[in-house]
């Protein structure tokens, strides 16, 4: 990372490590459109499917995922819902849709571990009750609410587990840019120019 991306990572990570972003899905509506899309299966479980790169090819090691300015392909496109939000985003990494069955799960773990100048918006669109899906923040037990958007500090541990099947998510891992980080303000509750 630069020096201006340091400065950028910094300025987001004071917002908090979990921050709630004020922007609300139709998660009924994405979720049936992805529901009709060609999933592959995942590690532990899972299922996913890209929805910014190439479309087909999960491929969880491939060190292209982290590559800049990759575009939306046809899952995102075929998902309406979600291209007005990630319209505003500029610079984006692979982004994916992930659907959870019962027993799946993400082991404890920090993304964005190297000097990578990126940040991860996450989607909950379903399910996120605690005898649902659980979500481990640090050491914490954390609550989302569906359809909403989330920034998260990817380089403290977490990790998920789900009690339940047809949990989906988005995970979308964004670069840290001015661009970026305004629309990060721009989407913040509670915040106002005066």
């Amino acid at each position: 990372m630069n020096d201006t991306e340091i400065q950028l990572l910094t300025l987001l990570n004071s917002y908090g490590d979990v921050v709630e972003l004020d922007w609300q899905f139709d998660a009924d509506n994405i979720i049936s459109d992805l529901k009709k899309l060609e999933w592959e299966n995942g590690p532990n479980g899972k299922s996913g499917l890209n929805l910014t790169g190439p479309a087909q090819g999960l491929d969880l090691e491939h060190q292209k995922k982290h590559d800049a300015f990759q575009i939306p392909n046809d899952n995102l496109k075929s998902c309406t819902g979600l291209e007005p939000f990630f319209s505003k985003w500029e610079k984006l990494a692979r982004c994916r849709a992930v659907e959870l069955h019962a027993g799946s799960f993400f082991g404890m773990h920090r993304d964005a571990h190297k000097m990578r100048p990126q940040m991860r918006i996450f989607i909950p669109l379903n399910k996120t009750e605690v005898h649902e899906w659980n979500f481990i923040y640090n050491t914490e037990l954390y609550k989302f609410k569906p359809g909403k958007a989330y920034i998260l500090n990817t380089r403290k541990q977490h990790g998920s587990f789900a009690m339940t099947s047809g949990i989906y998510h988005i995970l979308m891992s964004v670069y840290l840019t001015e661009t970026n980080l305004k629309t990060v303000m721009n989407m913040l509750p509670n915040c106002k120019e005066y």
